[in-house]
């Protein structure tokens, strides 16, 4: 068996002209592995089956029946204490996956609506993950919901101080402070929901001061809604499949290591050529509409930020793609932008 990445990694060097023996080399798999591989378009997975009847089966009824009867989330202790007192012997942990997938069917069967905002409105923010274990990776990603305009800064940590910063930078790199920022419920932005009532939160406060001092306004997705901020989520996936998973096998096999320093080395160049791509929802290019929102920005001013941070010039003042040097980016292929929706899992 292999893993998404690795067989991402095997297509990858074969595209780059690699032979079986040499990728056999690199990856450390067998090479009959390797050709049988190949000869796939997708990872195929063995899914096993477990034919064990769940003590809820004979539950299943009421539950559904229970959460039918509102549109709010029972919390799942207090049906369990419920079908105790019926007779039901399973686990807690069995109710909860089986309500789990219960309320993704409501959220599947509530369309999606794509809300457009005005120049300047709106950015959204998001962690990803890069790399887990001992030395982790993750990628500050904001997006601006009018153009579309990207920015990425690599860190080995998401916290309060990490997240401010990264903020600063990409203020700078825009050109500006946009009025609203949405962002999931991330323990660095709120500590408790709906603390003061309804919609009145209790933010945390290092960076509602921070808010406060840029003027923007945080705006949060509603629990177990992440879709509201999908601009975000679907640029997540094409920096992984276009920018981190090509560089991370042209890397395999020898003796440069992947680290924040050298991925944020290599992002400014590829995010200048990727917000110049052609949008498949606006079809016009993000860089192109960015003019319109600078204007419209809360003006930054480049507030106080510690020494170490490094803070880009404005994107929208200075980039001119014929004048980056050659060296600023390894040759990476990548699709147009309009591919995002084949890239979503």
């Amino acid at each position: 068996m292999i893993t998404e990445r690795e067989f991402i990694m095997i297509h990858e060097l074969k595209k780059q002209g690699y032979s079986i023996r040499a990728i056999a080399r690199i990856t450390g798999k067998d090479r009959k592995t390797i050709t049988r591989h190949l000869k796939t378009a997708e990872l195929l997975t063995i899914k096993r089956s477990n034919h064990k009847p769940s003590k809820l089966t004979e539950f299943k009824a009421y539950v559904l029946e229970r959460i039918s009867k509102t549109s709010s989330r029972i919390p799942s202790g207090v049906i369990l204490k419920e079908l105790r007192s019926a007779g039901y012997s399973g686990s807690l942990r069995t109710l909860q996956e089986f309500l789990k997938l219960e309320y993704a069917k409501r959220i599947k069967a509530d369309p999606v609506v794509r809300f457009e905002t005005a120049p300047g409105y709106q950015a959204q923010v998001d962690w990803t993950t890069i790399r887990t274990g001992k030395y982790p990776i993750y990628a500050f990603v904001m997006t601006l919901g009018y153009s579309r305009t990207s920015y990425v800064c690599f860190t080995n940590n998401m916290e309060s101080a990490t997240l401010i910063a990264c903020h600063h930078k990409a203020f700078a790199y825009f050109g500006g402070i946009p009025k609203t920022i949405l962002f999931d419920n991330m323990k660095t932005v709120i500590n408790t929901r709906d603390a003061y009532g309804n919609g009145n939160h209790r933010f945390n406060e290092a960076f509602n001061q921070f808010a406060k001092e840029c003027g923007f306004v945080i705006k949060l997705c509603k629990p177990y809604r992440a879709k509201t901020k999908g601009k975000v989520e679907r640029f997540n996936h094409y920096l992984k499949n276009n920018f981190y998973r090509p560089l991370a096998a042209k890397l395999s096999g020898g003796f440069i290591k992947i680290t924040v320093e050298l991925l944020n080395s290599y992002i400014t160049g590829w995010l200048n050529e990727a917000n110049s791509r052609i949008h498949g929802t606006t079809n016009k290019k993000p860089i192109e509409m960015l003019n319109d929102e600078v204007p419209c920005f809360i003006h930054y001013a480049g507030l106080v930020v510690a020494a170490t941070t490094e803070v880009a010039q404005p994107l929208a003042t200075r980039i001119n793609l014929k004048l980056l040097p050659t060296a600023a980016l390894l040759p990476i292929e990548q699709p147009a932008l309009t591919n995002y929706d084949r890239l979503v899992v």
